[in-house]
């Protein structure tokens, strides 16, 4: 399936359909970026959205949340502030990723990426807004 997330689609993708690669964000030299070393307005995030994602690399790795938003650098700067997410911080550095998935698909990306994943933090964070009911759309987690 040769399905385009940030252009026009008549008919969105199946739940059964292959997983896609929705070409997860990594800088010039393909390294995930840390949380707490971007910089989201100097990386061009203001008023850009999407579907973002956070791990830590600890001994024992584990995703840490997913989320959608329609503007990434708050989005990204609220997660830096967040006690929750800073707590993993301890454990290995905490990374995050993003793609500018059309606001169409982004809720079910989500849906799916969090039923897959079972990120430790499960609760919206305020600046996203998830329709929890959208059918989940089968893509690959960052990796």
């Amino acid at each position: 399936m040769n399905l385009r997330f940030w252009k026009k689609k008549e008919a969105y993708p199946s739940p059964q359909d292959e997983p896609v690669d929705v070409k997860w964000y990594r800088d010039e030299r393909g390294y995930f970026q840390r949380l707490l070393r971007l910089r989201p307005k100097e990386a061009g995030l203001t008023g850009l959205g999407g579907v973002y994602v956070m791990w830590h690399r600890g001994v024992h790795p584990k995703w840490i949340y997913v989320g959608v938003t329609d503007d990434l650098e708050a989005a990204i700067e609220n997660a830096r502030d967040s006690r929750k997410v800073l707590a993993f911080e301890s454990f290995g550095s905490v990374y995050v990723t993003w793609s500018p998935i059309l606001q169409a698909y982004r809720d079910g990306v989500v849906v799916y990426l969090r039923n897959t994943l079972s990120p430790e933090i499960d609760e919206d964070f305020a600046t996203d807004r998830l329709n929890h009911k959208a059918s989940p759309i089968p893509v690959l987690p960052p990796g």
